[in-house]
């Protein structure tokens, strides 16, 4: 969210949401959707309010990530309700499930990327 191609200061807003919550844990999958739940407990605020375009800022990102400037993982097997869980509040279920999946999953990688066959260099970091 910090990088220079993303738009700031609606990059460092989205930034300060995902690492200031005081109960999140380390990396834990966030939502946009889980964002704008926490946004709204703000007096008032919406992404409107703050100057934040969350499509703007996730484009920018994945804008990163397809030049190689920060990693990540593509989810080729994400449904279409699935896939708009992930920006939609009122899809608090669905997003539950699809966390659980890709929590699983994303142990299965990193399973893999552990394993001395994965081709990884020490020192090299997952995601």
């Amino acid at each position: 969210m910090l990088y220079p191609a993303v738009p700031q200061p609606a990059g460092s807003l989205v930034y300060e949401l995902l690492t200031g919550h005081p109960e999140r844990e380390p990396g834990e999958l966030v939502f946009v959707a889980d964002l704008t739940g926490e946004l709204r407990v703000w007096p008032q605020d919406t992404w409107t309010a703050v100057g934040v375009d969350p499509d703007q800022v996730a484009q920018a990102v994945i804008g990163c990530w397809q030049v190689g400037e920060v990693t990540g993982l593509q989810l080729d097997d994400l449904s279409f309700e699935e896939a708009r869980s992930l920006t939609r509040p009122a899809m608090t279920y669905v997003r539950g499930q699809l966390r659980s999946r890709l929590t699983i999953r994303l142990a299965d990688i990193h399973r893999r990327w552990l394993h001395p066959t994965s081709g990884r260099q020490p020192g090299d970091r997952f995601l």
